[in-house]
């Protein structure tokens, strides 16, 4: 089954079994899972996303001894006062100056908005805080708020019956498969494990939304456990809740394509996105007129920051994304293209730089491949020097639109989450090794430039939008009382 065919078959299963209203230990369980359910059930198809396999390791924290000092003061989650807008910062950081790092998605608005705010900021995703500039930092420690206020609740366990009952059964019949006894204990684990946390963050966040008392509330990547659990306690005490888009947004990512649109409370509010062509390339549940678009400051910085260099040899950048077939065309492209007039940039993805030598390492030992992987090089350093940027799924070949470079998508996989970029003729549609390697040589590909993907003054859009919301749902609240 192909991989778009899957995800209308889950659309359709969804909406057919009434799977939003699917309740366990009297909560509604569905949407905190169904991310997860439906990986496992690509991966039984053999339509899996290659990033979701890989392991990420921690590596070691710095600036330890200031971390330290800012927990137990200026980023004491204890010591939060009122505050106009609340932003959750994606968790990955990339290096910024002298040992600190930044979300890329939202370091730019901390610096930009007028509005009172704080960053609630995770450990990164490898296990510790990231030391940042920014002075409206708070930690989010769950584990120190459940010791000081004493929180020790029973743990719930949903029960096997239950599940096979309401869960497998089902989804073995509609998509005709089995679901073996390994598979059922860890989407049973994960399940439990949810409802039990569930019941601390509703604490949590209803103690931090009440001392922080937020207008607007600013998130990265919605589809979290956590955040899902933060929008509905923000629901309910009517603060509108906004994602900032950080990827690829297609027809292929379930985590923004429902069967219909729907009232949804661990959905965000509103939806801040790269461009206007956002807005018909998934099914979102809430209305169109929530999606806005502003642009990506980031993107929007570093496309004019980074000047390409007279380089002496044409530079083609390949996006890796843990697939194997990114990898063995770029060896292909290495054996075959001149290393006098061609250099070659492989760029790992943030999930990779710790363990890519295991499943890539052997098709990249070239000397004419220069391997790039790590928090203190970001994308945009690679793009800016790129002739061409060549990859399967990723955003940056939609970011690759706002620098000089040619692209090239790899006809395989979820490539068609690329299908804007090739029917508009911003991108080739590559089937083989030597179609790429033909039209790298004779270079006579024009991208069209008349079609745009990324606004452009995008803070300054950000910043009205969100005083925009603010206003409206004020408004909302006066009328209600």
């Amino acid at each position: 089954m192909k991989p778009e065919e899957l995800i209308e078959l889950f659309l359709k299963f969804e909406n057919d079994h009434k799977m939003f209203k699917l309740k366990m230990k009297n909560v509604y369980i569905w949407h905190y899972i169904r991310f997860n359910v439906f990986y496992e059930i690509s991966n039984i198809y053999g339509t899996a996303k290659a990033l979701t396999e890989i392991t990420i390791k921690k590596r070691a924290g710095n600036l330890k001894w200031e971390n330290f000092l800012k927990k137990v003061f200026s980023c004491n989650q204890f010591l939060a006062q009122p505050r106009d807008v609340l932003i959750i910062p994606h968790e990955r950081k990339f290096y910024d100056t002298k040992g600190y790092y930044k979300c890329i998605y939202t370091d730019l608005l901390d610096k930009f908005i007028t509005n009172s705010h704080y960053i609630l900021d995770k450990k990164s995703m490898e296990g510790e805080y990231a030391a940042q500039k920014s002075k409206n930092i708070l930690y989010f420690d769950l584990e120190t708020f459940k010791q000081v206020k004493g929180l020790n609740y029973k743990y719930i366990s949903v029960t096997k019956a239950e599940m096979n009952e309401l869960l497998f059964e089902p989804i073995e019949q509609y998509f005709n498969i089995n679901i073996n006894w390994e598979l059922r204990n860890k989407v049973s684990n994960l399940l439990n494990y949810y409802l039990n946390k569930r019941k601390y963050l509703i604490k949590y966040y209803n103690y931090m939304l009440h001392k922080i008392k937020p207008k607007i509330i600013i998130m990265v990547v919605s589809y979290s456990f956590d955040r899902m659990i933060l929008c509905e306690i923000a629901k309910k005490r009517k603060i509108p809740v906004v994602e900032l888009q950080h990827g690829m947004i297609g027809p292929m990512h379930i985590a923004y394509n429902f069967y219909r649109k729907m009232k949804l409370p661990s959905f965000p509010d509103y939806l801040f996105t790269f461009g206007q062509f956002e807005k018909n390339k998934a099914r979102f549940p809430i209305a169109e007129d929530r999606i806005v678009s502003v642009g990506y400051p980031e993107l929007e910085k570093n496309s004019r920051l980074y000047k390409k260099k007279k380089n002496t040899k044409k530079v083609i950048l390949f996006i890796s994304q843990g697939e194997e077939k990114i990898a063995k065309y770029t060896e292909i492209v290495a054996q075959n293209l001149d290393s006098q007039r061609y250099h070659i940039i492989f760029q790992l993805h943030p999930k990779e730089y710790f363990d890519w030598r295991r499943k890539l390492g052997k098709y990249l030992n070239y000397p004419n491949i220069e391997i790039i992987g790590d928090y203190k090089h970001t994308v945009h350093e690679s793009l800016a020097q790129a002739d061409w940027v060549i990859g399967n799924f990723s955003t940056v070949l939609y970011e690759a639109q706002m620098y000089d470079a040619k692209v090239a998508v790899l006809k395989f996989g979820l490539y068609s989450n690329m299908k804007y970029l090739y029917d508009y003729e911003k991108a080739l549609l590559i089937e083989s090794p030597e179609q790429l390697l033909n039209e790298i040589e004779n270079n006579t590909f024009e991208p069209n430039k008349k079609v745009k993907v990324f606004e452009i003054d995008s803070l300054e859009k950000m910043q009205n939008n969100i005083n925009k919301i603010i206003k409206v749902h004020q408004i909302k609240k006066v009328g209600q009382i």
